[in-house]
């Protein structure tokens, strides 16, 4: 549930927005004027609302470009490069371009190149570098890129391990990313313009796409101190009723409009309010939608990929050290014999070197799929790494821990065919069982580990130790046995 709660409480928001816009609306038979003026200031949170959601949505999108590419952060990477690329071609929000920045403000990498992006000591990257300071994500004002282009600039944290150690910078032409789509089309009133500027009053988004990129003049002082409300000045060298409200990161959206203009009918002006803010409204849940929907695939992703290796689908360490701190944990509180198997592909080199890594990447996948089918319904075998497998076996004396062992190694024996390829393969396997006492993750390992590298070294295949309290010893059944009827038996 709680995956949902920021979207379910996103889109409460929205439409409780839309509510109170639509009840004020409707709400204003009593004082025309005051009603009038009421639904221009309504309205225009909405739109300043609207930019607002725009910016968060950007910023989500280079955020979870941020966290999920592998970023490597060296000075014109090709991996860096190629996935900048990605995001630049497949981002709606931020199609212009995009760099990969060090914490010092330098340049590492960037698509397209860095001559085609605004220079690093362009103005307009200040407000950015505030917003970063203060630990919020960094929004530029307008800046001049190659032939005059206007563009924005977004800048999120790389994080590694909880440590921010990059910037991923993404642009926008403000020409062409969705908000000057809406801006153009939006009509408001009569003789009204829509419009978007950024701290210094230069325009973001506008109704008319020339003027973008330009210095508004004549906005009043108050339209960019970050409140809402509406006023009357000179603007452009026309006097004008000037609607505005907070966009975020400093931004207002406003609306300019003659005075007559803006005296219609209520009737109409309220119509035209009500629909606009239906659809400005629909698009906002839509986009929430949307983006929750992918950023909760992203994150479902890298979940999997954390948990469970994509060559064999078996878990990986980490799974494995959940499994064997719950195992020991039970074995505690309830005693019983705990066993842990280490097992090592021989000649899995070789395989690679003679077949390549394709086969010896189907050979793993195979080999997972025939330890899997060899131990118990309750065991769990995981990939520790390159040809490593590790086996959890809980109720498992050293005999049952032999035993499943030897399934193991003859099953990992048979024959098989990859690409073509007649391949026999062997394993060797090491195990520590615990039967009194306790013993740590660690050193359980530790010691089938060792167990499997003395087995591998004396050609016996399978080597089992028993552990009482913290010292480990061999298995009483191979103590009571000669070594070479314990060898002889894995063997079978």
């Amino acid at each position: 549930m709680r995956r949902f709660v920021m979207l379910v409480a996103s889109v409460a928001a929205v439409v409780v927005l839309g509510a109170v816009a639509v009840w004020t609306q409707l709400d204003g038979a009593s004082t025309v004027s005051r009603v009038h003026r009421g639904d221009r200031e309504q309205l225009q949170s909405t739109l300043a609302g609207l930019t607002s959601q725009y910016l968060q949505f950007t910023f989500l999108s280079s955020k979870n470009a941020a966290d999920t590419a592998a970023w490597t952060l060296n000075p014109g990477d090709p991996r860096d490069r190629a996935a900048l690329q990605t995001l630049v071609r497949t981002s709606p929000l931020t199609s212009y371009g995009a760099a990969v920045v060090s914490l010092t403000g330098q340049p590492l990498t960037a698509y397209p190149s860095l001559s085609a992006l605004p220079a690093p000591t362009d103005a307009g990257y200040a407000p950015m570098r505030r917003d970063l300071l203060a630990g919020q994500p960094g929004l530029s004002d307008v800046m001049t890129a190659e032939r005059g282009v206007p563009v924005v600039a977004f800048a999120v944290p790389i994080e590694r391990a909880g440590h921010v150690v990059g910037l991923l910078v993404t642009y926008a032409d403000v020409r062409q990313w969705p908000l000057q789509g809406y801006d153009a089309s939006l009509r408001v009133d009569r003789g009204a313009r829509s419009m978007v500027v950024d701290r210094t009053g230069r325009l973001v988004a506008a109704t008319d796409v020339r003027s973008l990129g330009q210095q508004l003049p004549g906005l009043p002082v108050r339209a960019l101190a970050g409140g809402t409300g509406i006023t009357t000045a000179t603007v452009g060298g026309a006097r004008s009723l000037v609607s505005f409200g907070p966009g975020g990161h400093g931004w207002t959206a406003l609306t300019v409009q003659p005075p007559g203009a803006f005296s219609g009918v209520l009737d109409r002006s309220r119509n035209i309010a009500v629909l606009a803010l239906a659809a400005l409204l629909s698009g906002a849940v839509v986009l929430l939608i949307v983006f929750h929907y992918k950023r909760q695939q992203a994150l479902a992703r890298l979940a999997d990929e954390r948990l469970f290796d994509p060559v064999t689908g078996l878990g990986q360490r980490g799974v494995f050290q959940m499994r064997l701190d719950a195992a020991l944990a039970r074995r505690r509180r309830h005693g019983g014999a705990l066993a842990v198997l280490y097992c090592d592909l021989d000649r899995f080199k070789a395989v690679n070197d003679q077949h390549g890594h394709n086969t010896g990447d189907k050979l793993l996948a195979a080999v997972a799929t025939r330890i899997a089918t060899a131990i118990r319904d309750t065991d769990m075998a995981v990939r520790l790494g390159g040809d490593e497998f590790a086996v959890v076996m809980e109720e498992a004396s050293a005999d049952e821990a032999s035993d499943v062992a030897d399934r193991i190694r003859r099953a990992v024996a048979a024959p098989l065919t990859l690409q073509g390829n007649a391949i026999t393969t062997s394993i060797s396997i090491g195990g520590a069982v615990v039967v009194t006492g306790d013993a740590r993750v660690d050193e359980l390992l530790h010691e089938a580990d060792l167990a499997m590298y003395q087995a591998k070294r004396a050609g016996d295949g399978c080597k089992i130790v028993v552990t009482s309290g913290t010292a480990l010893t061999p298995s009483p059944r191979t103590t009571a046995e000669p070594a070479a009827h314990v060898v002889e038996r894995t063997r079978h």
